[in-house]
Parts: C-alpha cells; structure tokens; sequence
C-alpha cells in the first residue's frame, strides 16, 4: 500500500510490505510471476515467496500451477463488498447516483479521496458510445478529476495546501492542469462556484461536472458527478449551467445533517 501515516511504531512493517504485492496488480497487469513481482515491488525474492503464499492462502491471490502466475484472487472481491456493505455513505448515496443515471442516460460517479488519489465507490456507467477503462474501485490522481477538485476546494487550507504541494504534474490528456499556478486559481473558481468542472483532464473526450458532499458537519467527505464523453468538444454554457445544477442537487440530497456521525 501507500506509505504509511508518520511513524506510528504500531503499524507493522511486515504487513506493509506484503500488501505492496497487492498493489504492484495496480498497474493493469492481470497476472504477474514471482521475478515480476520482485522488480515492481523492490523486495527480496524470499520475502515475495512468503507474501505471496501467504496472499494466496487468504485467497487474496490466486497461482496458476502450469504458468506459476499470480492473478488477483476472489478474497479480494470479498473485502471490498465488506467496505461496500458497511459504509453508509454508500448506502445513502447509491439511490440518488442511479436516479441520476436513469434521467439523464450518462455516467454517474462517487468518488472519495484517500491520500493523493480519488476512488470511485459508487458508479452508475451511462450510454457512451466512447467509454474509458474506469470501474468501481478505479483511481486516479485528485487534481486531474472534477470529482477530487471538488473535495479538495472544500478541505480546510492547511490539509489542501499539502496535497497541492505533492502535486506531480504530468500531461494526461491535452486538457491536464501543468502548474501549481494554475491548479491553485482552478480550486478558487471550484469554490466559488460550488461545483468544479473540467475538459479532457484524465483522458481525451473526459468532461466531467462534479459537486462536494458534506457531513453533519460540513467537512467535505465525498463528491459526485455526471461524466460525459465527447472527444474535441466542450460543453455549452447552457449544458453546464443544467449539468451543474443536476449535479448539485444530488450532492445536496445526499449531504443530510446527521447522517455519518458514527460512520
């Protein structure tokens, strides 16, 4: 997994480092052997041998006797409906996602921020002709998407001038925000308007409409937004104007007072 938070001497090093063999299928390999898994995860072969035995024990991975591969296992699905089943965010949020995908026929996303990265945790896939290779649990990095822009504009200063901070900016599509600068009035705009949207950030003929969801609170805990498909196009003011209030109006009906305080 990513690097821990500080030094807590109570986190186990043992433990990070084998889950770091979890995440080397990250990057979209479907089946990986051991000398593989050395090279990407920088760990001792010997080390790899007993994380992967252990994984595949705990069905975490799954090792194909005749090519001595290793594949992502089914345990894996498993943990991922145990944080699906009890977050009541999701439970909340789920309705109003696919209401949303029924009215207007596109992708409708939730998406949460962890570290660096936003993850998609509710997903409703809309009518695109054009789709990107996205899917519940996919992630990417915060500044290139609406839906980690909104959250980011809505934390307090401190925590959002960290994140810029670690900020790497590559071009990801020909729209990609390159510069602290320019990242920095981007999130200005986001909060003064409530609503982020961008133009080919991720992926070429990426447009998305984002809008924050708050807690009892109001701290921001989530975004949501409609995700449209059009490669070399833009929206028109009118389309923008519509998709954000749509967009909005979800955020708000799911951000209800009282809902997450023992989440």
């Amino acid at each position: 997994m990513k690097e821990s938070e500080g030094n807590s001497k109570l986190i186990s090093s043992s433990l990070q480092r084998g889950l770091t063999i979890l995440d080397a299928f990250e990057s979209g390999h479907q089946t990986l052997g051991l000398s593989e898994l050395v090279t990407m995860t920088g760990l001792e072969k010997t080390a790899v041998q007993r994380f992967t035995r252990t994984l595949v024990a705990a069905g975490l991975l799954v090792k194909d006797q005749a090519s001595r591969r290793y594949s992502p296992g089914p345990g894996l699905l498993r943990m991922g409906s145990i944080y699906l089943r009890g977050n009541h965010l999701i439970e909340r949020a789920t309705p109003h996602v696919f209401a949303c995908n029924r009215q207007l026929g596109l992708t409708v996303n939730m998406g949460v921020l962890h570290r660096s990265e936003v993850t998609v945790v509710v997903r409703a896939a809309g009518q695109e002709v054009v789709a990107p290779n996205v899917t519940l649990g996919s992630c990417y990095p915060w500044h290139i998407s609406a839906i980690g822009q909104a959250i980011v504009a809505h934390l307090p200063p401190a925590e959002a001038e960290r994140l810029i901070d670690d900020v790497r900016f590559v071009r990801y599509a020909s729209g990609s925000i390159l510069n602290r600068d320019d990242l920095i009035a981007r999130l200005d705009t986001v909060r003064r308007n409530g609503h982020a949207v961008t133009h080919h950030e991720i992926y070429e003929g990426d447009i998305s409409i984002a809008a924050p969801i708050f807690d009892a609170s109001r701290n921001v805990v989530a975004s949501v937004n409609i995700n449209v498909v059009r490669p070399g196009q833009h929206l028109s003011p009118e389309e923008q104007l519509t998709f954000s209030q749509i967009i909005s109006n979800v955020a708000s009906s799911i951000s209800i007072r009282g809902l997450w305080r023992d989440a």
